[in-house]
């Protein structure tokens, strides 16, 4: 974020670059969404290798409508992989309330078959209590989708500055 050289991306781009394999920090992802399915890789690879660990796949609601978030959910479901579908709901996307994008706006819902459960995650003790439990849930039991209730304070990027599409009031 800071574009250093010693940083994770080595100084280019922004967050959509980080990655740091020694770490275990795979990244997010140019396109919208497409981290998911990687995460989704991820948590099989954990379970084929016998690992007792976790992966955490974080999407936003503006991607939530995406279809390969519930493709991936399904294998998942199917191989009861050891993942966490993490949406963070903060009620827009780029330039869009979620209540016009989205049909279902409850996003821990959508699994289906697969659990799921929202939490406020405007209370930092709330989203580590809420990790640490789905954490040994989804090791035991395969998927679960979390969504994380926030708000996000300002325009998403520096080309959407969130002025258009609240109003004054919210604002």
């Amino acid at each position: 974020m800071m574009a250093r050289k010693t940083g994770a991306s080595k100084g280019k781009g922004g967050s959509m670059h980080y990655y740091k394999a020694d770490a275990k920090f795979y990244g997010g992802n140019g396109i919208v969404g497409a981290q998911v399915p990687v995460g989704t890789g991820i948590a099989f690879a954990q379970k084929y290798k016998g690992e007792k660990t976790f992966t955490i796949t974080m999407y936003g609601d503006g991607a939530a409508n995406q279809g390969q978030i519930y493709e991936a959910a399904n294998m998942a479901g199917i191989w009861k992989l050891p993942i966490i579908y993490f949406c963070e709901n903060n009620r827009y996307g780029m330039g869009t309330a979620q209540h016009r994008a989205s049909h279902n706006t409850k996003f821990y819902t959508r699994g289906g078959s697969i659990p799921g459960f929202a939490f406020d995650a405007q209370d930092v003790l709330m989203v580590k209590a809420a990790i640490k439990w789905a954490g040994a849930y989804v090791k035991e039991h395969g998927p679960l989708f979390l969504e994380a209730d926030t708000y996000r304070y300002h325009g998403h990027s520096m080309s959407d500055p969130g002025v258009t599409y609240r109003t004054k009031e919210e604002i």
